[in-house]
């Protein structure tokens, strides 16, 4: 890469922005705890309800039934969703496998069913009453044989400038080793959360993202409605570190939970579901 001229003086260079203290915008809303997480706006909508979610048991198979009538007659519960209830769905940009499982399952703890209920322990009794009879298949738990095998990459992450091939042969000095750092999983003190309503057939979704653009597209995507029919709110990020780049499971469960619980003849937005 050549450079004819001068770079000049850029805003870093001045020191106005860079290397100089800045209040954040949130920041004192933040530390005083006043700042309203997405699983704290009970405020959104009225009659909320809790949707828990039911991970496979299994790491890679089929799901040959589903049993939900226990979890249905259970206390306080409202819906059970299972990928037998809403069909196809679609997969975002974002994602790599499918948000519920059916009757593929694709990884460990992918979402089977989301139970709906009028409290979260209710919900959580709920879940634990659906049998699921899986086909187990067998699956792929050592990371460094499969380590190229694996999902691949979007986009092209290599970039080549001149002929590294020769340039290395001809080196005087050689060096070639490789890398690696162990597995690591990021933290944040905002746990994945959603509230979803529907007001006719427009979804709202009060969610912890980083990039609303891409959670609209996925979502619309995934459900297989029109992006514009997707409206999300996330004032305040509890941290994210890529893993919020997007809409994940929690705010397609939810989705689904609330559409699911919706009173007949009513507005299903009556039916909010604050999918953990």
């Amino acid at each position: 890469m050549k450079f004819d001229t001068p770079a000049g003086t850029n805003p870093i260079d001045r020191g106005t922005v860079v290397g100089r203290a800045h209040l954040r915008v949130e920041g004192t809303l933040k530390t005083t705890g006043s700042a309203p997480y997405a699983y704290e706006r009970h405020d959104v909508v009225a009659n909320q309800a809790y949707g828990v979610v039911l991970g496979s048991a299994i790491a890679t198979g089929r799901i040959r039934s589903i049993d939900t009538s226990l979890a249905k007659a259970a206390p306080g519960v409202l819906a059970v969703v299972t990928g037998t209830d809403v069909g196809p769905l679609g997969v975002g940009d974002f994602n790599s496998a499918k948000v519920l499982a059916g009757p593929d399952v694709q990884h460990y703890h992918q979402a089977v069913a989301v139970v709906v209920a009028e409290t979260f322990e209710q919900a959580t009794a709920g879940a634990a009453l659906i049998h699921v009879d899986y086909e187990r298949e067998k699956g792929a738990f050592d990371l460094a044989a499969v380590r190229d095998t694996g999902v691949e990459p979007k986009g092209d992450l290599d970039s080549v400038v001149g002929d590294f091939g020769s340039a290395y042969l001809k080196a005087p000095v050689k060096l070639d080793e490789t890398y690696t750092t162990p597995d690591q999983s990021h933290t944040m003190m905002e746990p994945f959360a959603t509230i979803a309503a529907w007001d006719g057939d427009v979804l709202k979704l009060w969610t912890s993202i980083q990039v609303v653009s891409w959670g609209t597209r996925d979502m619309a995507k995934t459900l297989g409605i029109a992006p514009e029919k997707v409206h999300i709110s996330s004032p305040y990020v509890g941290g994210g570190f890529g893993a919020k780049g997007s809409i994940l499971s929690d705010a397609v469960m939810a989705a689904l939970g609330a559409k699911a619980a919706g009173a007949p003849g009513q507005d299903s937005a009556s039916a909010a579901l604050d999918g953990q």
